[in-house]
């Protein structure tokens, strides 16, 4: 038989939470008689029955009219959930036999003993023991959190978190917030006092005070100011944690729990109101059902709407008259709108005091935060520059690294007139190895400093005022600008790629990542000598004299303003530098990389304009650069220098909400080479992160003597972006070894906003003449194709890039291809008159590959000069086209061919052919 059921009621004073002392050797949240009592209830009726007595007889005590206990009910209300865990924990451990440091510890609102009927239960297990593939650990989950042990033998669960001493977790914002008020439950070996001395030893204090003063800007501010509001009244987050944020600002100088501070308060009636906050959260969260829960610990039954509000007056029970009811209900609107408004200006006076009196910064001490932003508190002390340039600059990197402004009064005193007196020093270069902030902002401030950023990289001055090819075409800005929109998004880019990191996605695959994902990615791989290096390439690109400044000072052919355009300060590349390592505290490492960016800044885009990324192209890249994060940091950085700024709809964001960046977008063609040529040569250092062709073919389907004859279209084909599409073709050039009768087949393919048509044909001489003549009569122009063949199979699979800006494409164009194709006997028969006329230049090299280059510059009209020149190379020269590209630069076309001539033409007679008939 079960033992009768007995009416409980809760003694408010036998509960008293009791949390870490200055000593750290607290062992339990709540008294020994309190605890008896909860003890008794569970050996007399079990665990789930005791807990389920228990809850009501606190639901009893929190739907009643008592206003002025909210305090005792909430510890009440905690004790009765922390009681039985840390019994349940105590069990566990003495049953595993495990006799390593652990312990179980309440954290945030449950460390703080302040559980309403629809809290979350915030607990923590933590050991002094490798947390990974721990047994003890796993019993606790598998319990708790997999099969609803727990829950079945106690009547309530929660969701624990395991931390382990040695790999405790840089904790930051909210989370630290719930371990400023961890209390211990079951702690056998003082673990929780550990864990709160090595918090304290390593968090930042400055850090978590503009934390809770951003939150309190973008969130608690307004709330605080809509007391009167009866429509929406979130008491969580728009009263409850707007007292803490008052709270957490004095707490967290220290890392001292939360009720320490609740004793020091100087007015009791500060807390009074919180208590009664907590009161009226209990009653609102017994009239709901239980809600899903939001984000950071949202609940949809903390909001009250003007409803609730009208409901006090049932906290007296139905015998309680109207009258009285009614009264009874104003007056806990009263306090509850005096409790809102209470707390509302304690957050307010603790914040801004601390900001009134200043937050000393890390680790000197020297540096003040204040309403205004930071101040140096003994830069009047200092005479020499170097010193005054230290102080300058560290003020500088302190407002970059915690994202804070400088206190506009700083420009008479800390900067004043710092165009006269600053000199490099290792402060400069801790700017650009910081990885938080925003160098782009750090400059754009120092910029607007008269002669300040002449003194850091010699040629500024003259690089800021002058005009190059962009300002002119463009007329909005000046160079300056350009530069930070490039660290910018170089600060985005990095962003971006840290939060895929964090994002727990597994494995990366470069075949179907976009320019901007592959650019991310590698960004984020830069070791810190390397991304400072791209860093000061950006800043300084034109401001040293290289060999090409020289060239350009006396090409009469550019435009005066190109002539101009680099190579400001005069100082040749191999010395400028060299106070950048002895004063500024660069190491030799970034210097060299950063010589090696601006020597190579080029490569990347003269290899996308030869466009055909053989073996030797990509051999040429991996030799140049010498290894893998050289390579790196130069990709990176010519994808940040190609920057031409944000789209309208990312500039329409806030910098905080900005989570992509905007790269050149006008030649799509030309991004697809770098990325590849990028790639291959990636692969040279780490061949696993493409599948070969043997391994693609075989995923896709396709039986062992497919593969043979897909194969042969070879390593350049499935080494690069373009194997991704032998699954799109793949049957289709199966098809045409065995159906004779079988056609070609064309597609319209998408990379990012380029349009590529695919083709799938049998190869022949003169099919990149077919498809160019084709597309020219419908007035489409190519950008570049690159053509592959199996040559044991005479098998060709092709690719054409149209030319950007290319309208109104045919839907049927695919079928207008096919068409031409089939006609390709007819090729050789046209009338050569009809052709495009050709007036440009003409030009044959042998290239290291065994092929050969053929290269046309004109200054005319580019439309149909891919179609005459691939007619030519059939007609007159019976060559075969493997690659072509076409680009216009300041109004001149060079369209390159790859291609190979027949074995018994030689090259000086080929060279003949071209003068005469191209």
């Amino acid at each position: 038989m079960p033992p009768p059921a007995r009416s409980l009621e809760w003694t408010p004073a036998r509960f008293r939470i009791i949390f870490l002392p200055a000593d750290g050797k607290a062992l339990s949240m709540i008294d020994p008689m309190a605890e008896q009592q909860v003890l008794e209830v569970v050996r007399e009726c079990g665990p789930r029955e005791a807990y389920r007595r228990l809850l009501a007889a606190s639901d009893r005590r929190m739907s009643g009219p008592d206003l002025d206990q909210g305090r005792e009910m909430v510890r009440q209300r905690t004790a009765i959930h922390t009681v039985l865990i840390r019994e349940w924990a105590a069990a566990q451990q003495q049953l595993a036999g495990y006799d390593k440091p652990f312990a179980v510890v309440a954290l945030g609102g449950t460390g703080r003993g302040e559980i309403t009927p629809r809290s979350d239960l915030d607990i923590a297990f933590l050991f002094d023991d490798e947390i990974e593939g721990n047994p003890f650990l796993l019993n606790l989950q598998r319990q708790t959190l997999h099969t609803g042990r727990f829950e079945h033998e106690y009547g309530f669960s929660f969701l624990p978190l395991p931390f382990g001493l040695d790999e405790l977790p840089e904790l930051a914002e909210k989370q630290l917030n719930s371990f400023l008020d961890m209390s211990p439950l079951h702690d056998p070996c003082g673990l929780a006092a550990s864990f709160r001395e090595r918090i304290r030893l390593t968090f930042d204090p400055f850090e978590h005070f503009l934390h809770v003063r951003e939150f309190w800007k973008q969130q608690w501010e307004a709330a605080a100011g809509a007391s009167e509001n009866l429509q929406r009244f979130d008491i969580k987050n728009d009263g409850l944690r707007v007292f803490l944020g008052g709270i957490w600002t004095l707490a967290g100088q220290n890392f001292r729990h939360s009720h320490d501070v609740y004793q020091g308060l100087s007015d009791p009636r500060d807390l009074e109101a919180y208590e009664f906050l907590l009161r009226i959260r209990a009653w609102i969260h017994l009239r709901r059902k239980p809600g899903a829960a939001g984000g950071a610990g949202n609940h949809t039954e903390d909001v009250l709407g003007f409803d609730d509000f009208c409901s006090f007056g049932e906290m007296l029970g139905p015998e309680a008259g109207d009258t009285v009811r009614f009264e009874f209900a104003t007056m806990v609107r009263a306090r509850l709108l005096s409790a809102r408004r209470r707390v509302a200006a304690f957050a307010r006076g603790v914040i801004e005091r601390e900001l009134k009196v200043g937050r000393r910064v890390p680790p000197d001490d020297v540096i003040v935060l204040r309403t205004g932003g930071l101040q140096h508190s003994q830069s009047g002390e200092l005479t020499d520059p170097v010193q005054r340039s230290r102080a300058a600059l560290g003020m500088l990197l302190a407002a970059q690294h915690y994202a804070v402004q400088v206190d506009s009064s700083e420009l008479q005193t800390t900067l004043c007139n710092i165009g006269d007196w600053l000199v490099p020093v290792p402060e400069l270069s801790a700017l650009f190895y910081e990885t938080r902030g925003s160098l782009s902002d750090t400059l754009r401030f120092l910029t607007q400093l008269d002669g300040a950023a002449e003194r850091l990289f010699p040629g500024y001055g003259r690089f800021e005022a002058s005009l190059d090819e962009r300002v002119m075409i463009e007329r909005a800005s000046l160079r300056g600008a350009w530069m930070r929109q490039k660290l910018r998004a170089l600060d985005n880019c990095l962003a971006h790629g840290n939060a895929r990191l964090k994002s727990e996605r597994t494995g990366w695959n470069p075949l179907d990542a976009d320019l901007r994902e592959m650019v991310a990615n590698e960004a984020t791989l830069l070791d810190e000598d390397h991304l400072a290096a791209v860093k000061l390439a950006l800043v300084t690109k034109r401001l040293p004299f290289t060999p090409d400044d020289e060239k350009a000072r006396h090409n009469e052919a550019l435009p005066l303003h190109e002539r101009e355009a680099s190579g400001f300060s005069g100082i040749p590349l191999d010395v400028y530098y060299d106070p950048f390592v002895a004063a500024a505290g660069f190491t030799p490492e970034t210097v060299r990389v950063t010589k090696f960016l601006l020597i190579h800044r080029r490569v990347l885009k003269r290899a996308a304009e030869r466009g055909f990324n053989d073996d030797d192209a990509v051999e040429r890249l991996v030799t140049e650069c010498g290894d893998e994060m050289t390579m790196r940091s130069l990709f990176v950085f010519s994808c940040m220098d190609s920057l031409v700024g944000v789209s309208p709809e990312v500039a329409a964001l806030t910098e905080a909400t900005q989570r992509i960046w905007w790269l050149r977008e006008s030649d799509p063609a030309r991004w697809f080479n770098i990325r590849e040529l990028y790639l291959k040569a990636l692969v040279r250092h780490h061949p696993e992160i493409l599948p070969d062709a043997e391994q693609t073919l075989r995923s896709a389907g396709y039986a062992a003597e497919d593969q043979e004859i897909l194969r042969d279209f070879g390593t350049d084909f499935f080494g690069g972006l373009y194997g991704r599409h032998a699954r799109r073709f793949g049957s289709h050039l199966l098809r045409l070894v065995e159906d004779p009768q079988a056609g070609s087949k064309a597609a319209l393919l998408r990379d990012g906003s380029a349009v590529l048509l695919g083709l799938a044909a049998r190869d022949f001489r003169g099919l990149a003449a077919c498809v160019s003549g084709a597309l020219w009569q419908h007035q489409l122009n190519l950008r570049q194709a690159h053509l592959f063949c199996a040559a044991n199979h005479q098998l060709a699979l092709d690719f054409f890039y149209l030319a950007p800006g290319t309208e109104a494409i045919p839907a049927d164009l695919p079928q207008i291809i096919q068409n031409a194709i089939s006609g390709n006997l007819h090729i050789g028969e046209a009338d050569e008159a009809l052709l495009p006329p050709l007036s440009g230049k003409a030009e044959l090299a042998a290239t290291p590959s065994g092929n050969y280059r053929l290269r046309y510059e004109t200054d005319r009209d580019t439309d149909g000069l891919v179609y005459a020149l691939s007619y030519k190379v059939f007609r007159h020269l019976g060559g075969t086209i493997h690659c072509l590209t076409a680009n216009t630069v300041r109004g001149r076309t060079y369209i390159s061919i790859i291609l190979s001539l027949p074995a018994d033409l030689a090259l000086e007679q080929a060279r003949e052919i071209v003068e005469s008939r191209f």
